[in-house]
């Protein structure tokens, strides 16, 4: 197993489920899921100014937005309070709170990833039923998210920098 996959695994276990499994709760999360898609198709079914093609612009600002949001709903400090019925944090870990379906939320919550995959569908659905006013918010979180991946960047190269020097 990846180290990565390791870390979420272990951040996501609880003391009342040791496997980290709620498998009714899950089955939920995934209904929830597909639902959400159905009401989506119906609303755009319906609609008369569909947006039938998506612009690779679309995709690229999509897949920047989604990264930027999933971060700020997993690992953000502003939006901790928006975590907190799912989430506890002891001694500077966190892990998801309860059992059942606020244990699998918590969980969800916790990885981006998985946080990643709902928060794309949502912006998706919201870029084809309202483009006019999703766009700017993409626009915005891409803009976030390169500013993000740059400061990564930077670090890293002043860290070498430092490294460099210290030889």
């Amino acid at each position: 197993m990846p180290a990565q996959d390791q870390e979420v695994q272990e951040r996501t276990e609880t003391p009342d489920m040791p496997s980290g499994r709620s498998y009714p709760a899950y089955a939920l999360l995934i209904a929830l899921y597909n639902a959400l898609f159905g009401c989506f198709l119906l609303l755009y079914r319906r609609r008369e100014n569909r947006l039938e093609k998506v612009e690779a612009l679309d995709v690229a600002l999509l897949g920047l937005a989604t990264l930027r949001m999933s971060k700020l709903v997993s690992e953000d400090e502003i939006t901790s309070v928006v975590r907190k019925p799912v989430i506890k944090e002891e001694h500077g870990e966190k892990r998801p709170q309860g059992t059942g379906l606020r244990a699998a939320i918590g969980k969800l919550v916790l990885c981006p990833t998985c946080t990643g995959t709902w928060i794309a569908a949502l912006m998706t659905y919201s870029l084809h039923l309202w483009p006019r006013y999703t766009r700017p918010l993409l626009a915005v979180m891409a803009a976030s998210a390169i500013s993000q991946a740059s400061d990564a960047v930077l670090s890293l190269v002043y860290t070498d920098r430092d490294l460099l020097r210290r030889e």
